[in-house]
């Protein structure tokens, strides 16, 4: 009998995992899967955002360079009184299969404030709606200068 007990004894110490350790591990790999998968997604959104931001400032930089080549005297830097220009749309197309796809649509405007008879305040804005942060916008300043002729 004393054997029996033995033996019994020598079963109940072997190596092993029980159903309540392999489920309490799951659980922990599960809880860790989702975090991961959720910095995935929080990743990819603030890339998207990134990315609009970026496009916005090159459509803002381009219309303020366009700007600056136009004639100082030009009608199109005339003074607006604070008020932005006439909007001109942009669009953001990925390239997809069959048909290309709008991505993102920005709006641009600008406006010009007289500082002196030599010098000119521009400010370039663009505005685009993303899906969860509606109504963002990107504005970008800058200072037109006319040089005189120098008599000489």
């Amino acid at each position: 009998m004393d054997r029996l007990n033995r033996g019994r004894a020598r079963r109940s110490h072997e190596g092993g995992f029980t159903l309540i350790e392999v489920m309490v591990a799951l659980g922990i790999l599960a809880a860790g899967l989702l975090t991961v998968a959720a910095a995935q997604l929080y990743a990819m959104q603030g890339g998207s955002t990134g990315r609009h931001s970026t496009e916005a400032a090159a459509f803002a930089h381009t219309q303020l360079e366009n700007l600056q080549r136009i004639a100082f005297d030009d009608a199109a830097l005339a003074d607006t009184a604070g008020a932005w220009s006439a909007a001109r749309v942009e669009t953001n197309t990925v390239q997809t299969t069959p048909i290309d796809v709008v991505e993102m649509t920005y709006t641009i405007q600008y406006r010009v404030a007289n500082i002196d008879p030599n010098l000119k305040a521009v400010d370039v804005r663009v505005t685009w709606d993303e899906p969860q942060r509606p109504g963002r916008s990107l504005t970008l300043s800058s200072q037109l200068h006319d040089d005189p002729p120098t008599g000489g």
